[in-house]
């Protein structure tokens, strides 16, 4: 992760020794992207729609405020595949992997999110998979004891962390963290069914996971789309059930950018690409 590294060697001391001999990660392989492309405003369903459940109205879902910039710019996203969906109300109050590394990340653009999605490979007590993306690895047997060491690992420091290709050349994340707001708690499921069904109905091969807090609430539904083996990351707001044969359809399978739903977009290696995906905005660098 050389790209990576240069970023944030000058804000972060690496502890590990200068014998360190163990394995490293493996660098990001940035490659060239198809363009991503704006398109016109998601055409849902035809309303009212018998297909899909209704968001509730007492949701109060923000319609108003400007969707667009409203995710910060960030470098790595750390995704902890617990299994599970009853995150408390603060993951960085639980005694848990994610608290351990929100503690060590310091002011570091680093997201992390708990995922329903089980791990596979770690077989240590209290031990997690990690997906580091944008490099879209397995991080296995990650411990809270261990949390500092990981980011060492991910910044370049020779480490005894084993590493898997992740399986998702396509992940969607969308936010159910139901304890810490009712809007993500109700809508999140409803997206999720939505979605699976859409990937059939268009045939597209993607993994749908409920993640915990993605920020934004009062913009609920909120969706981040990795596609491109995680190399460009798409952020949406305001999704519902009948937007989603559309996000299927033009994100994930064609490279399209929904105007109307779109928070920020990031491109690993980017910074000498910059494409317009809006009026005037440009794609983020990430």
């Amino acid at each position: 992760m050389e790209w990576l590294s240069k970023c944030v060697n000058r804000l972060y001391p690496s502890a590990c020794p200068d014998d360190c001999d163990a394995t490293c990660l493996p660098p990001l392989q940035t490659t060239s992207l198809p363009t991503v492309l704006p398109t016109a405003d998601c055409a849902g369903c035809v309303k009212p729609c018998a297909l899909h459940p209704v968001v509730p109205p007492q949701l109060n879902i923000d319609r108003s405020r400007p969707l667009y910039n409203t995710v910060p710019g960030y470098a790595i996203h750390l995704i902890i595949l617990t299994g599970k969906t009853d995150w408390p109300a603060h993951i960085e109050d639980d005694n848990s992997l994610a608290q351990a590394l929100i503690e060590e990340k310091l002011n570091h653009r680093i997201v992390v999110t708990n995922a329903s999605l089980p791990s596979r490979f770690s077989n240590q007590r209290n031990a997690h998979d990690v997906i580091l993306m944008p490099d879209n690895v397995i991080i296995a047997n990650v411990t809270p004891r261990r949390a500092l060491a990981l980011l060492d690992f991910v910044y370049g420091c020779p480490s005894g962390f084993a590493t898997y290709p992740s399986p998702y050349n396509n992940l969607l994340l969308v936010c159910g963290h139901a304890r810490k707001d009712k809007r993500c708690g109700t809508i999140g499921p409803m997206l999720q069914k939505a979605l699976e069904d859409a990937m059939r109905i268009c045939q597209v091969d993607a993994q749908v996971a409920l993640v915990s807090h993605l920020g934004g609430h009062a913009f609920a539904g909120n969706l981040v789309i990795y596609t491109h083996q995680g190399q460009r990351a798409i952020w949406y707001g305001r999704v519902t059930p009948c937007h989603c044969i559309d996000v299927i359809q033009q994100s994930v399978a064609e490279d399209r950018v929904i105007r109307e739903l779109l928070r920020a977009a990031f491109q690993a290696g980017c910074a000498k690409e910059r494409v317009q995906v809006c009026s005037t905005p440009k794609l983020l660098d990430w």
